[in-house]
């Protein structure tokens, strides 16, 4: 008899996301069981008790998911599962908290592929990022920095708290270089502007960050991408629905939340769909999710 599906959704947090629920029922697993809570310790002995309770072929049909909204933890998660398993008693495992890798993969991708129509890419870029302590702003230097890009992490408040996060945050990426810089005033924005070619606003819902005076006389930029998709948009002249548009009076190219949620979808949907369909242990975080993304950007 052919055993079910299962997804175990492993989290920090008191909740597990409904949407991270959704993505995988509507992926085809069978069943889904939620652990809230979890501290990181935890993690090898309930791996350990999701593999040695099925056989190498239940294996197949099992994955683990990491959440939450720290993705470091979530990193830390996945790194400690892994090192739990050993063949044949091995499964899938896909780390996404927040949906922010999943997410940054695609707005990056957007901007990547908008690039590359002008004869450019993302590692040649200046890369400015406004909420980079956030999930998807932190994700989103990640994956740029890995690229090549030179990546500018603004500070809304205090720069040496921003430092302390990026030397944190760089410990998953050691070969890679984040730059902090100053955002607290409309001064800080528009120098930061002057220099970034590509500006990505992650920042919480509902609060705009940038205005249109803070780049319309920018002579580096050329692509923002908003991930806001609650009123008002987090940058000026740039609605949901913005996808790759100049921005009015600007020469400016514009993304956003619903063109780049879009994408993420898809690229969360099917990166759990081939689970499902692979015989081999697929190990999935933001590296993969951008690869796929790119592939698949349109």
């Amino acid at each position: 008899m052919k055993k079910p599906s299962i997804l175990h959704l492993f989290t920090a947090a008191k909740n597990a996301s409904p949407f991270d629920v959704n993505m995988a029922f509507d992926a085809g697993y069978e069943k889904i069981i939620s652990y809230t809570n979890i501290a990181l310790n935890e993690i090898i002995p309930l791996t350990q008790d999701a593999i040695f309770s099925r056989s190498p072929s239940g294996l197949k049909q099992q994955a683990l998911f990491f959440g939450g909204r720290d993705i470091s933890l979530a990193l830390d998660m996945q790194k400690q599962s892994r090192s739990a398993m050993f063949k044949p008693f091995e499964c899938h495992t896909f780390s996404d908290p927040s949906g922010a890798f999943t997410t940054a993969a695609a707005m990056l991708a957007k901007v990547d592929h908008y690039l590359k129509q002008s004869g450019s890419q993302l590692g040649q870029e200046t890369i400015a990022i406004f909420g980079a302590s956030g999930t998807v702003g932190s994700t989103a230097a990640l994956i740029a920095a890995r690229q090549g890009a030179t990546v500018l992490m603004v500070a809304h408040a205090s720069l040496d708290s921003m430092q302390q996060y990026v030397q944190k945050l760089s410990a998953h990426e050691p070969d890679i270089q984040l730059h902090v810089v100053d955002g607290s005033t409309d001064a800080a924005k528009q120098a930061v502007l002057n220099q970034a070619s590509v500006a990505l606003c992650a920042t919480p819902a509902g609060i705009r960050v940038l205005e249109t005076h803070h780049f319309a006389q920018s002579k580096s930029l050329k692509v923002v991408a908003d991930v806001n998709a609650v009123p008002p948009s987090g940058i000026e002249g740039v609605d949901t629905f913005s996808d790759g548009g100049l921005i009015e009076h600007t020469q400016v190219a514009g993304f956003g939340a619903l063109a780049i949620g879009q994408l993420k979808y898809v690229t969360q949907h099917k990166l759990l769909e081939q689970m499902l369909q692979s015989d081999v242990p697929m190990h999935i975080d933001y590296h993969q999710a951008f690869d796929y993304a790119c592939a698949h950007v349109a």
